[in-house]
């Protein structure tokens, strides 16, 4: 196992940003897992006058919140799905049992388990209850992020959905207008909250907003058979699609597009799954032979009800598609004509330019927790929020602006300027994580504050593994019917074993990323 290394831009620069005003009065919206994160930084700070934090949904958890059960939505409204600045529809419930009213659907289903160990999903000093499956069930999931989030529990106002977040560039304030459910007007129901803030934290999520590219055929396809097309979000479980006789079609090989095909390839033992394919991922991707993986969809056919791939291959008589193929970035609280002049936040793919994908360069009172992809969420939230703290009471200096652009744009050449361009693939995110937390203990006052968790030997070792790690796990669940506790335990019944691309050690650049 050796070290891993990354070519890396080496800026420095003894410029510093101006300092900035007095920041006393923070507004968060939302207290998902990156949103509890923000609430236990800044509170322990102890520096900020007001730190007001509105949630949509009736508890912490974001999209762990499970409500498939007691809501009807499984099919999309319209295709393509494009359009960042679409709203969240509430969902009503079918059953007054102890949910509200209103609630929003999330992407978790029936039978998901995570695909980080739990030794990387824990926030610092607060492990997962002993017995835990090394990839915990999603209900192990929400209760752990409530009970780390209960002592700030009174910090939170529930049920309330950020609608307006506005800017004055001349008073340098933000302003928020906020829906208290049950209403659902925004027009009429929505209100300024009465504050004016110094900052805002945006910690809402990237998993709401379904995104379905642009393919031929789609919309005449959409047109024809409008129950047929459905996004992962509108997945529950396998028995949803009990009564299809035709063939199904999974579009995407990421996470969510890999584990559902699994789930009905395993369930559906006499049909094949046919799933696309592009490009080979870095996630977990468990094996079935009823998995039939194509190229990605050249058009469908809608007057013969069959798809053509790239590839060149047919596939007759398709009843189901499930587009697999990730969501947008959307932020459609945040007002274009006051705050799009300093940051482009609307394009569905990325946020630009931002600093340490954090701060834009131009209003660095507003900050973006949370964005990048292939993380470990809580984990890199916890280092993320911990910095930005710093940065918001004077602790840490941002540099010069200049520095800062460098900063992106050495992410746009790395990168791209896409959907890429947030993406930190290990050994990025570790490099990433790494030099934040340097800073944060280089931070005036340093042993003072909050603390995101450190990468040790055997972090790093796990986090270069994942993907053959859960891949083992898979099995021996679906050989034993047991939920493995410890990596040890697959190593012990020859499931696993180290791969020899598995290493302990990550170089943390000076610069980037």
């Amino acid at each position: 196992m050796t070290a891993i290394t990354t070519s890396t831009k080496n800026i420095s620069s003894s410029a510093l940003s101006k300092d900035l005003k007095p920041i006393k009065k923070v507004l968060v919206v939302g207290s998902g897992p990156t949103g509890i994160s923000v609430l236990k930084a800044f509170t322990k700070e102890n520096k900020f006058g007001l730190i007001k934090v509105y949630e949509k949904r009736h508890d912490f958890g974001g999209l762990w919140n499970y409500v498939k059960p007691i809501i009807n939505n499984d099919s999309v409204e319209s295709v393509p799905l494009t359009d960042p600045s679409q709203r969240i529809n509430v969902l009503k419930t079918t059953t007054n049992d102890s949910f509200r009213e209103h609630v929003f659907d999330s992407a978790v289903y029936k039978n998901l388990d995570t695909n980080v160990p739990k030794f990387l999903m824990e926030y610092n000093n607060f492990p997962f209850p002993e017995g835990t499956p090394l990839f915990p069930k999603k209900d192990t999931v929400l209760k752990y992020l409530i009970d780390f989030a209960e002592t700030n529990r009174n910090e939170v106002t529930f049920d309330t959905e950020v609608t307006s977040i506005t800017y004055d560039a001349d008073t340098e304030k933000y302003r928020a207008k906020i829906l208290k459910y049950p209403f659902q007007d925004v027009e009429k129901n929505s209100k300024w909250d009465g504050e004016e803030y110094d900052a805002v934290v945006i910690a809402s999520g990237n998993y709401d907003l379904p995104f379905i590219p642009h393919k031929k055929g789609l919309k005449e396809w959409f047109d024809k058979y409008t129950d047929s097309i459905t996004h992962s979000k509108n997945f529950d479980s396998p028995e949803q699609f009990e009564n299809v006789k035709g063939e199904i079609v999974i579009v995407g090989n990421s996470a969510s597009g890999s584990d559902i095909a699994f789930q009905l390839a395993t369930h559906f033992k006499d049909k094949n799954i046919y799933q696309t394919v592009r490009r080979e991922s870095g996630l977990p991707a468990p094996k079935s032979d009823k998995i039939i993986k194509v190229s990605d969809i050249d058009y469908l056919d809608y007057e013969n009800k069959s798809i053509k791939f790239l590839n060149g291959t047919v596939v007759p008589n398709v009843e189901k598609i499930i587009f697999c193929t990730g969501f947008l970035k959307s932020f459609p609280f945040l007002d274009e004509s006051t705050i799009k002049p300093f940051v482009d936040f609307n394009n569905g793919k990325n946020v630009k330019p931002l600093f340490n994908h954090i701060i834009p360069v131009d209003l660095p009172t507003l900050a973006f927790i949370g964005l990048p992809k292939f993380v470990l969420p809580t984990r890199l939230s916890e280092t993320q929020a911990s910095w930005l703290a710093r940065v918001w009471t004077g602790r840490i200096q941002l540099p010069s602006k200049d520095v800062q652009r460098e900063y992106h744009d050495w992410f746009v050449e790395t990168n791209a300027d896409n959907a890429s361009l947030h993406d930190l693939n290990f050994p990025f995110d570790v490099q990433y994580s790494q030099r934040l937390n340097r800073e944060i203990r280089q931070a005036k006052q340093a042993n003072k504050g909050y603390f995101g968790l450190e990468w040790n030997g055997y972090n790093i070792k796990l986090r270069s593994s994942i993907k053959t790690l859960k891949e083992a796990y898979v099995r021996y669940l679906f050989d034993t019917g047991k939920r493995a506790q410890t990596v040890e335990e697959l190593i012990e019944h020859g499931y696993f074993e180290w791969p020899e691309s598995a290493t302990t050690c990550v170089q943390v650049p000076t610069f980037a990323p």
